[in-house]
């Protein structure tokens, strides 16, 4: 009896650790991918100067900077067993009264379990021009992470894509923090003054006596990130951005804008109730779950190897 019983514990100890190894190392990296259907909203506010151009003024404003991002599954990339997503996103910042400050649309193919774009992709862009995008608009390179990080994201710096700039540059770790109950990891892109593009203007614009020049836009950001790291969700984020006219002197004339935007609360606490979720999920299958199976399994084993060897010395004395 005692060795059936010693045979069942060795076998359900056997069982208990094949599984919970399985669940880490093959069920969890195939779970853990973005799913193709997905659709989110943010929405940003805060205060800034702004450039009113059919008035040739910059006055105070309150402004609402509206994302959506939606999976495109119209594109061939976008296969059910596909290791490739599409989003689709459009950003549209309007101020209080309603009245079109910015707008673009952003198209990229991303890595459904690292978040970071894909280069061989059918049309993906970053236009805010309206309309259809051109063929320079195309042309743009994606590179890096896209309104995501990757699950299991770790404390260290990261490649961020910057659609006005239409490249990536790197958004540096700088600690943990607790929010809305979650413990978060912090990350800041910092983007110097960079021109970005020249267009004409009215010389007054960067006080010229000229009609009209040829003036530098140039641009800066400091965007601060809060990321969920088990999820890669981003819970929070800010952007202290600045765009300027540069003339033919070398001098900054025209502020055309000048804003901080935080995600508000309604954002933050959707972003909260997503993260916590597919927390709940991924710990559950390459931690929790795994140890569980790990320790009973070692437990089962041990005792079944105990009882055998117990059930041998009594059959020997016997």
């Amino acid at each position: 009896m005692r060795r059936v019983a010693s045979l069942v514990l060795v076998g359900l100890g056997i069982f208990s650790l094949a599984l919970g190894a399985v669940l880490r190392f093959y069920v969890y990296p195939e779970l853990a991918v973005v799913p193709l259907d997905q659709k989110t909203e943010s929405v940003a506010e805060g205060a800034a100067k702004v450039f009113y151009p059919k008035e040739l003024v910059v006055r105070d404003a309150r402004l609402t900077a509206t994302r959506k991002v939606e999976s495109n599954l119209t594109r061939p990339e976008a296969k059910v067993d596909g290791d490739v997503m599409v989003w689709d996103q459009g950003l549209v910042v309007t101020d209080s009264e309603n009245q079109l400050v910015s707008a673009m649309k952003h198209r990229v193919c991303l890595d459904r379990r690292t978040n970071m774009a894909v280069q061989d992709c059918t049309q993906q862009y970053v236009t805010d021009a309206e309309g259809d995008p051109t063929e320079d608009d195309k042309k743009v390179r994606q590179e890096g992470l896209n309104y995501k990080f990757p699950f299991d994201t770790q404390p260290q710096d990261y490649e961020y894509f910057d659609t006005t700039l239409r490249k990536a540059s790197t958004a540096r770790y700088e600690g943990t923090e607790q929010l809305n109950g979650l413990e978060v990891y912090k990350f800041v892109q910092k983007i110097p003054s960079t021109r970005f593009r020249d267009q004409e203007v009215p010389g007054t614009l960067v006080n010229s006596s000229e009609a009209s020049v040829k003036a530098e836009r140039r641009y800066q950001n400091t965007r601060t990130m809060w990321v969920e790291p088990t999820s890669g969700i981003i819970i929070k984020g800010s952007e202290q951005q600045r765009q300027v006219l540069v003339g033919p002197d070398g001098k900054e004339g025209t502020v055309l804008l000048d804003a901080t935007l935080t995600f508000n609360e309604t954002t933050v606490k959707d972003s909260v109730e997503r993260a916590s979720e597919a927390r709940k999920k991924l710990t559950l299958i390459s931690s929790t779950g795994p140890i569980v199976l790990l320790s009973t399994g070692l437990v089962l084993l041990l005792a079944g190897i105990a009882l055998g060897v117990i059930g041998r010395r009594a059959r020997h004395a016997a």
